[in-house]
């Protein structure tokens, strides 16, 4: 399994944060902050994949909410050899 953490730049209404609860239902998220800022919030959320190809799916739907998506690996990188 892969850890991805993601940031969504979106609109701070309803709407919208039920889009992302929509989104992210079914994937085992495992910390979700929101930074709410005037009429515009962001959010982090840090998922656990099974599925790369998963990814993708998600990525395209929180598209829809926002054009600013932000994607990267958050796996704990491998120890460098002594």
């Amino acid at each position: 399994m892969s850890l991805w953490r993601i940031r969504i730049a979106m609109s701070d209404d309803w709407r919208s944060q039920e889009l992302l609860t929509e989104a992210l239902a079914g994937q085992r998220v495992r910390s979700r902050l929101m930074s709410p800022n005037e009429t515009e919030m962001s959010v982090d959320v840090i998922i656990e994949l099974t599925d790369v190809d998963g990814l993708g799916t998600l990525l395209g739907e929180l598209h829809m909410i926002s054009p600013q998506v932000f994607v990267s690996s958050a796996d704990q990188p491998s120890p460098l050899p002594a």
